[in-house]
């Protein structure tokens, strides 16, 4: 059996991850965790693909280590926009970026982890306090992704260009890292919307109140990030790299779409968050908009989306459905503390400049045997033999499951008679009828939204 992280390492491996001050991202004991963090990554995906008891989820939960890994997302993102700036002004054509990519790829498998482990009710009650933080990060990620997507990030494929200016180059691998940060965090809102009732009060009023995660979820499902046109036809964003989509399957939901839609469905109905949400004429009109894009091809694919549909087909003729009389929301709440406290640190030592100046001698270095010694050890931390193979396992299992389809040998899965259609998201429960997917919707939408 392949993995990342055996046995024997694991609870080594969770035990080491630990939170670091902005002046220390890059350094040796940083790197160290990195590579723990890169391997835990992999692995908890690996358990989660194959059906596996998820193990990393597990002792994340049991070590309370979900707090530190937000900790850490919060404080690459705090050295990319804060710090990464001064040390280009120091030396605005930099030698060697290798270290720099690693710490903004350090962000992107921090979140991974996190996406990963909070599909678990169990992961989102142990987030405790630390849901607030969490929830202002992926609001703001999630809001890059609309931005650089109503910029033409879509329009404008990345494509890799030797002669680039390095400059050009870490931009370009700045935004392609923000996009994919950001459309996990799609996921990760979502699976907070399903369990709003586990996490803090303020952490889920937050959504509402503060960040209207229901109107953002309207955005993107209007910029629709996971699908682009290309001169050689269209593609979308499927685990973490753009695949090309026959004609024929345009038509079906996909797995970023699913997870807007039902972020918005859980938190419009969810009684106990929309009393405090005041349902005002423009974001009447906002959301309504979305009625337009739940065609039939949708609702067949996602029933309990109908019952979405009429609300807002109502809300469009008629105001707020519920006619609810909006609460006070005069509460006491908590605050986000993770990035305060980060920010607090780099004062304490006089500032982003400051730091930047400190880290001088770790990122812009230009010893090329250190260099090379860094990149293989991280290297074999990233283990892309492994990441092929499994991959290669995948497109047999999805090949053979093709061909077994083709022989007519399925079941509808709530009556068991022949089923030729199966749902559009999971791509491996079959029904015979839209009746008999709306019945069983209960029973396989866990299952349905973990593919």
């Amino acid at each position: 059996m392949s993995n990342f992280v055996y046995p024997e390492e694991l609870s080594y491996f969770i035990e080491s991850i630990r939170p670091f001050q902005l002046v220390d991202i890059g350094s040796s004991k940083w790197l160290d965790v990195h590579e723990m963090i890169i391997k835990l990554s992999q692995q908890a995906i690996l358990e989660a693909c194959e059906h596996r008891e998820e193990e990393v989820k597990e002792f994340l939960i049991s070590r309370d280590k979900l707090k530190v890994l937000i900790h850490e997302a919060y404080g690459v993102f705090l050295w990319k926009t804060r710090v990464l700036p001064h040390l280009i002004e120091i030396d605005p054509n930099p030698q060697a970026t290798f270290l720099i990519y690693t710490v903004l790829f350090h962000e992107g498998a921090v979140i991974s982890l996190l996406d990963t482990a909070l599909f678990h009710l169990s992961a989102c009650e142990a987030l405790q306090d630390s849901a607030i933080d969490l929830v202002d990060y992926c609001a703001l990620a999630v809001a890059q992704v609309v931005g650089l997507v109503s910029m033409g990030y879509n329009e404008n494929q990345s494509k890799v260009d030797v002669d680039e200016a390095v400059l050009s180059e870490l931009e370009r691998q700045k935004r392609d890292l923000i996009f994919k940060i950001g459309m996990r965090c799609i996921s990760i809102l979502c699976y907070l919307a399903e369990h709003a009732d586990a996490i803090p009060l303020s952490a889920s009023r937050r959504m509402i109140v503060t960040h209207d995660v229901p109107w953002l979820m309207a955005d993107v499902l209007q910029f629709r990030p996971w699908q682009r046109r290309t001169n050689k036809g269209i593609q979308r964003f499927i685990d973490e790299k753009w695949v090309a989509v026959e004609a024929t399957e345009v038509t079906k939901i996909c797995k970023h779409e699913a997870q807007c839609w039902f972020c918005m469905r859980q938190l419009l109905f969810n009684q106990s968050l929309t009393i405090s949400y005041e349902m005002n004429e423009e974001r009447r009109k906002h959301l309504s908009k979305c009625q337009a894009l739940l065609q039939e091809t949708i609702l067949d694919q996602l029933p309990p989306l109908v019952e979405l549909k009429q609300y807002l087909c109502h809300l469009s003729v008629s105001g707020n459905p519920s006619e609810v009389k909006l609460k006070s929301n005069l509460v006491l709440e908590e605050l986000p503390e993770i990035r305060e406290k980060l920010i607090a640190e780099v004062e304490q030592i006089g500032g982003f400049p400051v730091v930047a100046q400190k880290q001088e001698e770790i990122f812009l270095f230009n010893d090329k045997n250190k260099i090379i010694e860094i990149a293989k050890r991280l290297n074999a931390a990233y283990n892309t033999d492994l990441l092929a193979e499994i991959e290669g396992k995948a497109a047999e299992s999805e090949k053979a499951n093709t061909a077994k389809n083709d022989v007519g040998t399925n079941k509808c899965r709530k009556c068991s008679t022949n089923a030729v259609k199966k749902c559009a998201n999971c791509k491996t429960t079959y029904y015979c009828s839209r009746i008999c997917q709306l019945d069983d919707w209960a029973d396989h939408k866990n299952i349905c939204k973990q593919n």
